[in-house]
């Protein structure tokens, strides 16, 4: 074997095993409780070997904005964060609305990954001639966005029927941001209107309501078409409410949430300020014990960072004014601790966990069981955790090129200590051990064009 990863607690999609694994050419070609000879092994004693993180909402800004991330510093956060697999949002720039820009976009971004990555393509008001040509060029899925500065990104009604009837053909699944942005738009007037600048403004005037309404609107509309759709970031329980009704329809529904919107809440605001600014915003408590029975009930399928960087010169101006502050914040390195923490809070099952953090992903995006699962024949991509070890979240620390996190001074028991990608140690003890580059361009197991 080139590696064995001995003496482990597995887990598989049949509970916990203590055995050990043995890796080829990438692959994982044995497990048992006897380990076989190996070229380098790995003794972890007991610890918690989990199937590599998945992250299928990350915005690593390569190319267009290096000053607040690339490709190379966002895969180290993923490395470092047990993530071995990411997928890329569209709105970079340019935005990835054409083979040759999702040519062009994986050319650049290659060279530099240190984890497997997959890329998500736009699908906006461009022509309808480019939609195929993406899936052909390997897109993992499409992106639309209901509401969005990049106008070619951003959709109306019949833009988006038409997309989607396309996207059905290409059996990929279909993204979405939903929100009204007439709505948004109207909210923002009137806060400004009442000289609201602070950062609860934000929250306060952009209702749930345009969530919501989004979030029916879509569902309707992917009904029509026979597509996949997956709606992105979910923070409110109308929305969660409408997902429940699709899914008792039977509509081809999956949805995701992000730590921050688990862990923070409009509570957090006045302390965050413009670091606490995301879209859709920050909701009430209420909310976030909504998210969270979703979460544990299976309702919601996906946790995702959406990790978002800016830099700190750009999120200041938020002080003084939430509304000139960018929308996003980092989080691709923090949301397995913090999820492992959930795990030993007794807030959320393991099993669940996994299953939203890596096997679920991987089922949407049509890379299971390549990736996604610990058995014969998958991609050996791993994540030791030790489940005892108390962790400190600190800015400081992480990998992203923004090292200011909303989940600052965060703590809890169970962080990563090893990250291997299809058998290499990239990650281990706090030190990066990969190289820029060894990150694998993926394309989806199923795909019709």
């Amino acid at each position: 074997m080139d590696l064995v990863v001995r003496n482990g607690t597995i887990y598989t999609p049949y509970g916990l095993v203590s055995a050990s694994i043995g890796v080829e050419d990438g692959k994982i070609a044995w497990m048992g409780r006897a380990a076989p000879e190996g070229v380098r092994v790995l003794d972890v004693d007991g610890k918690l070997i989990l199937p590599g993180m998945i992250d299928m909402h990350v915005h690593f800004r390569d190319p267009g904005s290096p000053d607040r991330e690339d490709f190379e510093t966002g895969t180290m956060s993923a490395a470092a964060g047990g993530v071995t697999t990411v997928a890329e949002m569209p709105n970079t720039l340019p935005p990835v609305t054409s083979a040759e820009r999702l040519r062009e976009k994986r050319r650049i971004v290659e060279r530099k990954a240190y984890v497997d990555f997959a890329l998500v393509a736009g699908a906006g008001s461009m022509s309808r001639d480019e939609i195929k040509p993406l899936a052909e060029e390997g897109a993992i899925a499409y992106k639309m966005f209901m509401i969005s500065r990049f106008k070619e990104l951003a959709v109306s009604d019949a833009d988006m029927l038409d997309n989607l009837l396309l996207i059905a053909e290409t059996g990929l699944p279909c993204l979405v941001h939903a929100e009204n942005e007439g709505l948004v738009s109207r909210g923002v007037e009137r806060a400004r209107s009442q000289g609201r600048r602070d950062p609860l403004a934000h929250s306060e005037f952009r209702l749930p309501l345009a969530e919501a309404e989004a979030t029916a609107r879509a569902i309707l509309l992917a009904e029509e078409a026979s597509v996949h759709l997956h709606i992105c970031h979910m923070t409110s329980s109308e929305a969660l409410a409408l997902l429940s009704w699709a899914k008792g329809r039977g509509v081809k529904v999956t949805a995701e949430t992000s730590p921050c919107y688990l862990f923070l809440s409009t509570d957090d605001l006045e302390r965050l300020g413009p670091y606490g600014k995301v879209d859709p915003p920050l909701r009430g408590p209420e909310h976030q014990r909504a998210l969270w029975q979703a979460l544990r009930k299976g309702l919601l399928d996906v946790v995702a960072s959406d990790h978002a960087p800016y830099t700190r010169e750009e999120k200041e101006r938020g002080w003084i004014d939430i509304f000139d502050a960018p929308s996003g914040s980092v989080g691709v390195e923090t949301t397995l601790p913090l999820m492992l923490g959930s795990v030993n809070k007794g807030l959320l099952s393991l099993e669940r966990m996994v299953e939203a953090f890596s096997t679920n992903p991987a089922r949407i995006l049509g890379l299971y069981p390549r990736k996604g699962c610990i058995s014969i024949g998958s991609d050996a991509d791993l994540v030791v955790v030790d489940t005892k070890a108390e962790f400190e979240i600190r800015g400081e620390n992480l990998h992203s090129k923004q090292r200011i996190t909303p989940f600052e001074g965060f703590k809890g028991r169970g962080k990563p200590i090893l990250t291997i990608v299809r058998g290499e140690v990239i990650w281990e003890d706090g030190e990066i051990l990969g190289r820029p580059g060894y990150g694998k361009f993926l394309s989806p197991i199923r795909r019709r064009v």
